[in-house]
């Protein structure tokens, strides 16, 4: 690896959920219409869905940090601070309160973002602050000394734990849009992810065998506790890494890939899957198999990763996904207990803040390593 290579997958490696800086978003900029056309039937086109018995004000929620966060009134002026957050309050329409948020290449996808102050980079608190906020999201991969510096200075925070599963994602969405006052499209939003969840999973379900898969970027891999791992093995593969007994996410040993010899390999667009072995030595490089996922759309644990979902359905299962579209409707879909969008749980799952600080010291130490010696 070369020394921006390092530095990269050692942000991307904090991630956890992979929702925020460095190498986690992007994108085009054209929106989500004509990608959300592919995903079939939109629960938005059946009847409106039943909103919650209440979405009125003071709202309390517990976040990550164990904090009761009181939301005295509807928030009108609302700050993202990371990528994720931004796609969850834009796919329920709350994009027009947003007054911050990482104006960069990974929120290049939302449209309408010109003119929201940008809280990335250097001095985010004095940043957030200046916005005078109602209400800040931050998404897990937040620094939590951000949080309480937030907080001491008297700024609402709602700090999200670390994403596991896709119906960990529809749950956030739910919970933003109680936290912000916009329960019914939030609903509704969460409802047709899950619907092209269930969809994806309908089309393999009749399946006699799956194919191995490997998700791969900038020398890592997806282990189970991801929401990649649950796009994959709901879309119908069976994740190698998983198998390998991997967790979380891990950095990607040759042994893995010539053991596992997996029949697909699945990769961010913003990577190249190395040549020479051990990957020209697998079913996937061998009978060119693999699949670039939009990386702004895999790596962010939101709405639109139900695009890469579908794309990986319909790769594999063409015929089941089709049938699927046609037959699996919103009433198919069971409902999920709502108090668990109410709630987070306090020790979130990824990587906990230790960890990944000392993975970022590790590789970032790497990186220099590797540039006094050039």
């Amino acid at each position: 690896m070369n020394t921006r290579t390092l530095v990269l997958a050692a942000v991307v490696l904090v991630a956890g959920g992979l929702a925020a800086t460095g190498a986690v978003a992007g994108g085009s900029a054209d929106g989500t219409s004509a990608d959300r056309s592919a995903l079939g039937p939109s629960v938005g086109d059946r009847a409106a869905s039943v909103a919650q018995s209440s979405c009125e004000f003071p709202v309390t929620r517990t976040d990550v940090t164990g904090t009761e966060v009181t939301v005295e009134e509807r928030p009108e002026r609302i700050v993202a601070l990371q990528p994720s957050d931004a796609q969850i309050l834009w796919e329920i329409g709350a994009q027009d309160r947003v007054v911050g948020m990482p104006v960069n290449q990974y929120t290049s996808y939302l449209d309408g973002r010109s003119g929201k102050a940008d809280v990335s980079g250097e001095g985010v608190v004095e940043k957030v602050v200046g916005t005078n906020p109602d209400l800040v999201l931050a998404a897990n991969v937040s620094d939590p000394e951000t949080v309480a510096s937030l907080r001491d200075a008297g700024v609402t925070v709602y700090h999200f734990a670390g994403v596991e599963s896709l119906e960990g994602i529809a749950r956030n969405v739910e919970t933003v849009g109680r936290l912000v006052g916009s329960c019914e499209s939030a609903r509704e939003e969460a409802d047709e992810f899950r619907l092209t969840v269930e969809r994806a999973r309908a089309a393999h379900a009749n399946a006699s065998d799956r194919p191995s898969v490997l998700y791969t970027f900038f020398g890592f891999t997806t282990g189970t506790g991801t929401h990649i791992h649950d796009a994959i093995e709901a879309a119908g593969g069976e994740n190698v890494a998983a198998e390998a007994g991997l967790e979380g996410y891990k950095e990607l040993s040759d042994e893995i890939v010539i053991d596992r010899n997996p029949e697909w390999i699945v990769y961010p667009d913003d990577y190249a899957i190395p040549e020479g072995t051990p990957y020209n030595q697998t079913s996937a490089i061998r009978q060119n198999q693999t699949i670039a996922l939009d990386y702004s759309y895999i790596n962010q644990p939101g709405p639109r990763v139900a695009i890469p979902l579908t794309q990986l359905a319909r790769t594999w299962y063409p015929e089941g996904l089709a049938e699927a579209n046609r037959t699996v409707n919103a009433s198919d879909v069971a409902s999920p207990n709502r108090t668990a969008a109410e709630t987070t749980a306090v020790n979130g799952p990824g990587f906990g803040v230790a960890v990944a600080t000392l993975a970022v010291l590790a590789l970032i130490a790497a990186a220099l390593l590797v540039g006094r010696r050039r």
